[in-house]
C-alpha cells in the first residue's frame, strides 16, 4: 500500500506539533471525598450484614492489607512461588478463623487474589474459575444488602474479559468486555455477564459515582489488557470490536475522553485518514489525567502500525518523535513503553518484508 500526497501531509502535520502537545496531568483518577463516603458505607454494610465488631473490622483489614501487599508481588515478581506461598497461609487462616457471612465476605477477596496467580502463571483455566466463584459469593453478599459490593462484581467480569483475552479466547473477551461497558455506561443488560444483578437495574442505580468511576476505570484496563496481548502482533491494528458499537450520553469530561478515543479508531479502521489524523491531533491537543495514557500509548501504536502499511517515507523519525514523546509527556505505563522500544526491531522486519513486496 502507497501513501497519498494527503497521508503524507498529515503524518507530517503530526510530527511537527508532537513537541506542543501537553504533558499527561498528575492528579487523582478520582474524588477523595467521594471514596471516603463509599468506604463507610460499606464498613456499615458489613456491620449491618455480617456483624462485625472493631475487633472483626481490624482482623479483615489485616488480610485485606497482607492480600494487596501479595497482589503487588504478583504483578511486579518472575519468582511467584514464594507470593503463593503467603496466599496459602492466608487462605488458611481464613479457613479457621471466620464463619458465615464474615467468612463467605473474607473468602471471595482470597479467591481473586488465587485466580491472579493462576492468571499470572497462564493457568487460564483455574484464573476463570475461581474467579467464577468469586463472584458467585459477591452477589450472594450484594443480594444480602452488601450494596457496596457491586463494583467487585463488575470487577470480576473485567477481570473475566482479561482472563480471555490473554488466553487468546478473543470472541469471548470481546463479548463480555462490551457487555460490561453497556451496562456500566447505560445499565443495559447483555448476554456474556457473569451474575443475576445485572439484570436488576436497582443494583445498578447503586452508588452512581463510584460506579462511574469505575465505568472509566475499566474501559482504561480492558485497552490495557489488549495492548499487551497484542505487542507482538507489528502489523494488525489493536481489535476494537468490544467498543466499536458503544452508544453512551456524553455527560461528563472522562466519557468525552472514551468517546473521542473510539472515534479515532473507527475512522482508522475504515481508512477515514483525513478525519483520523484531524481527530488523532486533536487527542493528543488536550491535557488528560495520566490515567488515561494508555489510551495515547494505544493510538501511538497503531498509528506506527499505519506508518508500516502506507509505506511512508522517514519512518526512522516518526518513531523518534514517537520515542521523544512517550519519554517526555506520558508519566504512566512506562513498562508498556520500555516492551514497545524493546520490540521496535520487529516493527522494522514486518515493514523491511512489506517494503520488499513492493519491488
Amino acid at each position: 500500500m502507497r501513501t497519498t500526497t494527503l497521508e503524507n501531509e498529515k503524518i507530517e502535520q503530526f510530527l511537527s506539533l508532537i513537541p506542543s502537545f501537553p504533558k499527561s496531568l498528575e492528579r487523582s483518577f478520582y474524588e477523595e471525598e467521594t471514596m471516603k463516603l463509599f468506604e463507610s458505607f460499606h464498613k456499615k454494610e458489613l456491620q449491618e450484614i455480617c456483624g462485625t465488631t472493631k475487633e472483626d473490622s481490624v482482623r479483615i483489614d489485616n488480610i485485606r492489607k497482607e492480600l494487596t501487599e501479595i497482589v503487588k508481588e504478583l504483578l511486579t515478581k518472575n519468582d511467584l512461588d514464594d507470593s503463593f506461598k503467603k496466599y496459602l497461609a492466608i487462605e488458611q487462616e481464613v479457613e479457621n478463623s471466620f464463619l458465615g457471612n464474615q467468612y463467605i465476605y473474607v473468602k471471595q477477596r482470597t479467591l481473586t487474589v488465587k485466580a491472579l496467580y493462576y492468571h499470572k502463571t497462564q493457568n487460564f483455566d483455574k484464573a476463570l474459575l475461581f474467579t467464577i466463584e468469586a463472584t458467585a459469593l459477591i452477589e450472594y453478599l450484594i443480594k444480602q444488602g452488601i450494596y457496596t459490593l457491586c463494583t467487585r462484581c463488575f470487577e470480576q467480569n473485567k477481570n473475566i474479559s482479561r482472563i480471555y483475552f490473554a488466553s487468546n479466547q478473543i470472541e469471548l473477551g470481546n463479548k463480555t468486555a462490551n457487555s460490561l461497558m453497556h451496562y456500566l455506561f447505560n445499565g443495559e443488560y447483555n448476554k456474556g455477564l457473569f451474575g443475576n444483578i445485572f439484570k436488576n437495574n436497582f443494583y445498578w442505580s447503586k452508588n452512581p459515582d463510584v460506579r462511574e468511576y469505575f465505568a472509566h476505570e475499566a474501559f482504561i484496563s480492558i485497552v490495557e489488557s489488549n495492548v499487551k496481548s497484542n505487542l507482538n502482533n507489528h502489523l494488525d491494528f489493536l481489535p476494537n470490536e468490544w467498543n466499536i458499537d458503544l452508544n453512551f450520553g456524553v455527560d461528563n469530561p472522562d466519557r468525552h475522553i472514551i468517546y473521542n478515543w473510539i472515534s479515532v479508531n473507527k475512522h482508522l479502521k475504515n481508512g477515514n485518514y483525513e478525519e483520523y489524523f484531524d481527530s488523532l491531533t486533536s487527542f493528543f491537543q488536550q491535557s488528560y489525567n495520566k490515567h488515561y495514557d494508555i489510551l495515547k500509548i494505544a493510538l501511538l501504536i497503531d498509528l506506527t502500525k499505519l506508518v508500516i502499511k502506507l509505506n511512508i517515507e522517514n519512518k526512522e523519525l516518526i518513531t523518534e518523535k514517537i520515542n521523544e514523546f512517550f519519554n517526555h509527556k506520558i508519566s504512566s505505563n512506562k513498562s508498556l513503553h520500555t516492551t514497545w522500544i524493546m520490540k521496535q526491531s520487529l516493527y522494522n522486519q514486518t515493514r523491511f518484508s512489506l517494503e520488499k513486496s513492493f519491488f
